[in-house]
């Protein structure tokens, strides 16, 4: 073997020791700390706002109250009926009802029911269209007495037409809604969607 091969050995073995060392060293053992303070800091955020919704629950439950107290108010208004057949002819009663108060009574001359049509998701409406003829101020006061009802009535449509001269009176056509269940409507086989 030359002077030059024994050179040769000697670095090759040198470098294999040193490769043997870093290819075997052990790894060190890495703790990420910057992970672990974000996870504490939006634990303390997540628990900051848990702690103002418990505190705002007293103030919600109390609205609640107050807005399920309104409600059962409100529904005292709708029109009590088994069916919606029923509660058509609850809503012409009152019609009439209204139409005989007024001073002089004002005749009704035609009445027509629509069909009962969903109002919101738990309510349904009850149409009934009338026509009538009568002078402005009784139309007014009639107006007025319906919007004065228990009941939850509405005008929804009103047609004027051109006034009788002779008599000053002039035909009216309108038509006149009522609230009721939304039950009511499903029993009659329609859908409030």
């Amino acid at each position: 073997m030359t002077e030059r091969d024994r050179r040769a050995l000697l670095i090759l073995g040198a470098a294999l020791l040193v490769m043997a060392v870093v290819y075997f060293w052990p790894e060190p053992s890495v703790e990420v700390v910057g992970s672990g303070g974000s996870d504490v800091k939006s634990a303390a955020v997540r628990l900051d706002q848990v702690r103002k919704e418990a505190a705002l629950l007293p103030v919600r439950s109390e609205a609640l109250q107050l807005t399920n107290t309104a409600l059962t108010e409100i529904e005292k208004g709708l029109i009590a009926a088994e069916t919606a057949p029923q509660a058509q002819a609850q809503l012409l009663q009152i019609v009439r009802r209204v139409s005989k108060l007024q001073s002089p009574g004002v005749e009704l001359k035609q009445n027509q029911f629509g069909q009962v049509r969903p109002f919101g998701d738990d309510y349904a409406q009850i149409v009934l269209s009338i026509s009538m003829d009568c002078q402005i101020e009784e139309l007014v006061t009639f107006l007025s007495d319906i919007a004065s009802q228990p009941e939850l009535l509405a005008v929804d449509e009103l047609h004027i037409s051109a006034t009788n001269n002779k008599q000053k009176s002039i035909p009216v056509q309108m038509m006149i809604s009522g609230l009721v269940k939304g039950s009511l409507l499903k029993k009659q086989g329609g859908s409030l969607r």
